[in-house]
């Protein structure tokens, strides 16, 4: 083993991209930190706490001689997870290969495999654990797809205890609308009824407390019957949801079900432990209980974007508190911060510092006492923080293209910064719009569409149409809900038309009356059906691909007759409907070569995949007397599925788009991410201080998730920790959250957008990302009036372009 003044020394001398850049004072103290103590490291954006974690758990490795897979590294998404493994594995082997040279170290170094860290999300750890694991006898449990999971909460819990109908359910779901009316559709009640079901088990709730509870007791019991009836089917079938799972897991491990997996646990990591929910923290503290392991967390307070989901910063905040309590007897928690950053340019950084210390009300709400202000460590590239901002949405559009081609196709855009032309241009050093990213709250290209009225569409369409103007294509899968975009409109049309023919009396088939049957469940069901067949049979008639040997139309009417167009052949009993799904592709190519056409078609597929697991017919069309019934069940479990928007797509399959894409993402997503140039929409949607959009930019009411988080905190442990802040504050904060997070994605420019009447002198539209304050107070020094620049607080300057 190595000595421990000997680690950072080693790691500089194998991998050489510590050779120039070695670990700074900060990151060294946390790497080094003894393992007797737990030890919480607060880590502001761009300061290497991935590095740090993939470091430290080396260095119990080479140092303190654990092995691998005696340590757990858990981090919050998919990606993350991945980036955190192939560090590992690549400076692992560095180092291992560099002692090999040392014949002192041969035969520790064969004990060692770098392969075998235990790392993932938790979800995929508990997953793992669980099925390798299991009691002798026991089946392996399924983890269950998120609208399988609520196909099974319908049929088996709302349905059994009538919550479709029950007007006293309705009432007390409504106090967690958008409106605060009672749910318009099932598909609502259903989401409403998942989120509260979800928290009963993330946050320990006393669901006999909650049941009984004098005000909606009917609704209350109601909703905790059709969860146990439907927690009981799940039980039955082997058969797990998310939230089941972790709960599982954690049941597991107090019943001392889980010793063969906790004896050989000697060290747990924790990245992202911001976004920790209760029943995840309580299952890192019993397995703390249990080995005595080394702990670290690692997490920023600022950057908590996920509490709509369960997470619950004030874990993160009161950590210390908490482990102390929960495990007496064990050392206080020692904590570090790491402030140095090496992403942002030092314009970036102030700004973002600015922002997060703008609001004084906020500064309660943080880790006590606060991380210190991020340090900048890269030199000034010049330029200030940009903005740009029309007198309406369409101008803006132009604009902002126009922008956008000059930096990536053109000569660049001068920039005039006190008295000096700067020149922005990525193309002339190989830059391309791979290197730029819009965020927003929301990447919706459309608005809400009222009555018969066409969607109005927002600034992301107008720059996809835009930019395809000038033949630049972009990547924002989430644009639109699956069942509006117009390639998957094609393909499941095409499929229902091949499924479910058409004849005199009945142009839509079987599926009208079908679907009319089932009264109001599936009335966005009945909309899209025929919408999707519309698209596909003008689709048809346009003879995609002529060349092929059977036109598109011929081979619909050969599944209508369910005869074969080949000669001599019998058509089969059964036909997958997910084989039918990538013959149909063949004459929709941008499904198989485009990216975002990539993430519908395994959207759609995983979706067929999984109906497989519970529907009668296995996702199949038959012949014979069950064939109606087949086609039923596709209806019901697959494509009404869609129609209702329970299906989610999964960008994350796309590991790299393309660098000619300009990539747009909801602030959420870029968590983590960088990208030289970030463009902030901060108010294309808000021309006026209407109180609709208030909820987004300056809330006048606590969200449906901090209402929630009321509702059920006195039947659980963790809800007098959550209201030490008033719901409306909470709701405040986490915005400045949001969009500190977007501010601190930099690496060399940050451009806001928006519309004028945000900036105006007289402007009454608030907004926190404009740095209003929760008081009412606006901390622009200088507000913009005709051509005069505004200027920020602290005296920092918006160039407005």
């Amino acid at each position: 083993m190595i000595s421990l003044d000997r680690y950072i020394s080693l790691v500089v001398e194998s991998i050489s991209k510590f050779k120039q850049f070695p670990p700074n004072e900060q990151q060294t103290k946390c790497i080094l930190y003894p393992t007797h103590n737990p030890l919480m490291i607060v880590a502001g954006p761009g300061t290497g706490k991935t590095t740090v974690l993939v470091l430290k758990a080396l260095k119990l490795v080479f140092v303190n001689g654990i092995l691998p897979e005696q340590i757990i590294l858990t981090t919050f998404t998919k990606k993350a997870a991945e980036e955190i493994r192939a560090r590992l594995i690549e400076w692992g082997i560095t180092i291992q290969d560099y002692l090999k040279k040392n014949p002192d170290f041969e035969k520790h170094l064969e004990s060692i495999d770098i392969n075998r860290f235990v790392t993932g999300t938790l979800d995929s750890i508990c997953e793992d654990i669980l099925t390798t694991y299991r009691d002798p006898g026991d089946p392996a449990t399924v983890l269950v797809e998120g609208f399988v999971g609520n196909a099974f909460l319908m049929r088996k819990g709302l349905f059994a205890k009538g919550i479709h109908k029950n007007q006293e359910v309705a009432k007390y779901l409504a106090k967690f609308t958008f409106d605060g009316r009672p749910p318009g559709n099932f598909a609502e009640r259903l989401k409403i009824s998942r989120t509260i079901m979800d928290r009963f088990i993330h946050d320990h709730v006393d669901l006999e407390a909650y049941a009984s509870h004098n005000d909606f007791q009917e609704a209350r019991n109601t909703l905790v019957g059709a969860a146990k009836l439907y927690w009981k089917f799940m039980e039955s079938s082997n058969r797990m949801d998310f939230a089941q799972l972790e709960n599982t897991f954690y049941e597991r491990l107090k019943q001392g079900r889980l010793s063969r997996f906790t004896t050989d646990v000697k060290a747990i990591l924790v990245d992202e432990y911001q976004d920790t929910n209760p029943l995840q923290e309580s299952i890192y503290f019993e397995i703390i209980k249990q080995t005595e392991a080394a702990f670290t967390i690692v997490g920023d307070d600022d950057q908590s974007l996920y509490r709509f989901r369960g997470a619950t910063v004030e874990l993160f905040r009161d950590f210390s508190k908490r482990f102390l309590s929960s495990i007496p007897g064990n050392q206080k928690p020692h904590v570090e911060y790491l402030v140095n950053n090496y992403r942002s340019t030092p314009e970036v950084v102030r700004f973002f510092n600015t922002f997060i210390t703008n609001d004084p009300s906020f500064l309660p709400a943080r880790v006590q006492p606060p991380k210190p202000s991020i340090v900048p460590q890269l030199r000034s590239n010049g330029f200030p923080i940009l903005g740009l901002f029309r007198p309406n949405v369409e101008q803006l559009q132009e604009d902002l293209v126009r922008f956008l081609m000059d930096v990536f196709r053109g000569k660049g855009r001068e920039i005039e910064i006190n008295g000096q032309r700067l020149n922005l241009i990525a193309s002339s050093g190989g830059g391309n719009f791979g290197d730029c990213v819009f965020l927003s709250r929301t990447v919706n290209e459309f608005k809400g569409s009222f009555g018969n009225q066409p969607p109005s569409p927002r600034l992301p369409f107008l720059l996809r149409k835009g930019l395809a103007n000038q033949n630049v294509l972009v990547f924002n899968p989430r644009g639109r809900a699956l069942r509006d975009t117009y390639v998957i409109q094609k393909l499941l049309g095409i499929i229902l038309e091949c499924i479910d023919p058409p004849d005199t009396d009945n142009p839509y088939g079987i599926q009208q009356t079908y679907l009319t049957n089932q009264n109001f469940l599936y009335s966005d069901s009945r909309k899209y059906f025929a919408t999707w067949r519309e698209v596909a049979r003008k689709f048809v008639e346009s003879n995609p691909i002529p060349n092929k040997p059977h036109t598109l139309k011929k081979f619909i009417e050969s599944w209508q007759r369910r005869k074969p167009q080949t000669k001599g052949t019998k058509w089969p009993e059964e036909w997958p409907l997910l084989e039918l799904c990538f013959k149909v592709i063949c004459w929709i190519p941008e499904l198989r070569d485009d990216p975002e056409g990539q993430v519908y078609l395994e959207a759609i597929t995983r979706c067929i995949s999984q109906a497989a697991t519970f529907s009668p017919y296995r996702s199949t069309i038959v012949m014979g007397e069950y064939g109606t019934k087949s086609i039923h069940r596709a209806f019901l479990d697959i494509f009404s599925q869609i129609a209702e928007g329970n299906v989610e797509i999964d960008e994350e399959i796309m590991p790299h788009v393309p660098r000619d894409r300009m990539q747009f993402m909801t602030i959420h997503q870029s968590k983590g991410l960088e990208f030289p140039l970030v463009i902030v929409d901060v108010s294309s949607d808000y021309k006026n201080d209407h109180p609709k959009n208030r909820f987004s930019r300056f809330p006048d009411s606590p969200s449906n998730t901090q209402i929630l988080e009321d509702d059920l905190a006195p039947f659980s442990a963790v809800g007098n920790l959550r209201q030490l802040r008033p719901a409306l504050d909470r709701t405040y904060e986490d915005l400045i959250r949001l969009y500190y997070v977007a501010y601190s994605r930099p690496q060399s420019v940050l451009l806001l957008v928006g519309l004028d009447p945000c900036l105006q002198y007289s402007t009454t539209i608030k907004h926190i990302a404009t740095f209003w304050k929760a008081n009412g107070n606006w901390a622009w020094q200088s507000p913009y009036q005709g051509d005069r620049p505004p200027a920020l607080a602290n005296n920092i300057p918006l160039k407005l372009i």
